[in-house]
């Protein structure tokens, strides 16, 4: 390793570890910054996990005894090794300061055999260690695998809507700002849908890196990874999953629409999930076999990266209200998530659980104001109340707003999403 060149490296993150300009994210609240365990944070590319380490950083009001380093910079195509990661923190404890207490590593998956190292300091108990990853499955299962009971994960998405709100300086603290603001928040409902989340698009307004975004997780974080020969297949699968975002699908399904095998198309799909491009969820059955038949469902990492690469999912305005629901429950539970279909085949967007246990049924419906539309929704939610033995769930719409409907002894809310979505954050 070249120790001219290692330092400038080193100097230069370290530099750029300390952004003045720092928009505040909600994980930060939640991450234990103090616990001797690893803290490894992960999601998908482009979502902010850098400037979360950053956060921490000015949280910890740390100066000048930790070492930050992006293993994307150019620097690490050469110094790709666990050993390279040692000679720079022996690098960084002999030049810069020797009383080194802290490392940030940000996409630690560019390291070859990184789990050696990161193991290693760990045992020795000389630093708090935080890392990031794009890949769920890197970190997950094999710092699991490493080191069990001694790491803590935390996942990492797009911004929520709240987080939107406050990046365009629109500040929601008190149910008396959500009534006053109710308009404002209604219009910038609006723009998130087609805008999404990802922090850099949202800052500078432009669509155009949620286009880049799509293909750079495509290609580094699948197609590197994994070695995919098929490009322009997982290319299409990857679109037309996106695509259809907050509808149901097999892999079957998959198998035909694309003329490959059944375990290529379930392995693409997996590579997918894995990096963080698309999520499932299941349909609730009490019986475990005949939900793990039923179809999956499939929604998008950001409504905007969808919108941006997939003309098709923008013009559909109910389902991008849904895959934000999603996503908001996804970001802000630990609660097992679901969808259900009621014997009469009726389908429920979501069922949530607490303590193993159904707990409340979530429809959402861009509009009720058509009179079958809102039929439709109370005959499907009553019917599945009634299976489920719950008494009260809600209709989330973009617009309308009613006092609880009392339909047979159930209770149904029709809540705007706004609201909804605020409502959660007090």
């Amino acid at each position: 390793m070249n120790t001219q060149h290692a330092i400038e490296t080193i100097n230069f993150w370290l530099i750029n570890s300390r952004d003045p300009i720092l928009y505040h994210r909600d994980i930060i609240n939640d991450i234990p910054v103090k616990t001797n365990e690893i803290i490894d944070i992960i999601g998908p590319r482009r979502c902010g996990k850098s400037s979360i380490l950053k956060l921490i950083i000015k949280k910890l009001k740390l100066k000048d005894n930790y070492l930050f380093l992006n293993f994307e910079d150019p620097f690490f195509i050469e110094n790709n090794t666990s050993r390279d990661i040692e000679d720079l923190i022996n690098i960084f404890i002999e030049h810069f300061n020797p009383n080194l207490k802290y490392l940030f590593f940000d996409e630690i998956q560019q390291i070859n055999d990184w789990e050696r190292i990161i193991r290693k300091y760990r045992d020795s108990n000389k630093f708090k260690i935080f890392v990031t990853s794009s890949s769920s499955k890197l970190l997950s299962s094999e710092l699991s695998t490493l080191l069990t009971g001694r790491h803590l994960t935390q996942k990492v998405f797009p911004l929520s809507f709240t987080e939107y709100l406050n990046f365009n300086n629109v500040h929601v603290k008190s149910r008396k700002a959500l009534a006053l603001k109710m308009p404002t928040i209604k219009k910038f409902l609006n723009k998130f849908l087609n805008a999404g989340g990802f922090p850099e698009a949202v800052l500078t307004n432009n669509p155009e890196l949620l286009k880049t975004y799509f293909f750079d997780i495509l290609y580094k974080d699948v197609v590197m990874r994994y070695d995919i020969r098929q490009k322009n297949v997982l290319e299409k699968i990857a679109l037309f999953m996106i695509s259809n975002s907050a509808k149901t699908y097999s892999i079957n399904s998959l198998k035909k629409t694309f003329n490959i095998s059944f375990e290529l198309a379930s392995s693409y799909l997996s590579y997918l999930k894995e990096a963080f491009l698309i999520f499932e969820i299941q349909q609730f059955s009490f019986s475990l076999k005949a939900q793990n038949k039923a179809l999956g469902k499939i929604y998008s990492v950001d409504t905007g990266l969808a919108s941006a690469v997939s003309f098709k999912f923008s013009d559909e305005k109910g389902r991008m209200l849904e895959n934000v629901i999603f996503l908001e429950l996804k970001k802000t539970s630990s609660q097992k998530l679901f969808y259900y279909k009621t014997k009469n085949n009726y389908e429920v967007d979501f069922l949530t659980f607490i303590n193993e246990k159904p707990d409340l049924l979530i429809q959402v419906a861009y509009s009720i104001d058509d009179l079958k539309t809102r039929h439709r929704e109370i005959r499907t939610l009553k019917a599945a109340m009634k299976e489920l033995n719950l008494k009260k769930s809600y209709i989330i719409t973009m617009e309308s707003e009613e006092e609880c409907l009392q339909v047979d002894g159930y209770e149904i809310e029709i809540i705007p999403a706004p609201l909804w979505i605020l409502n959660r954050s007090f």
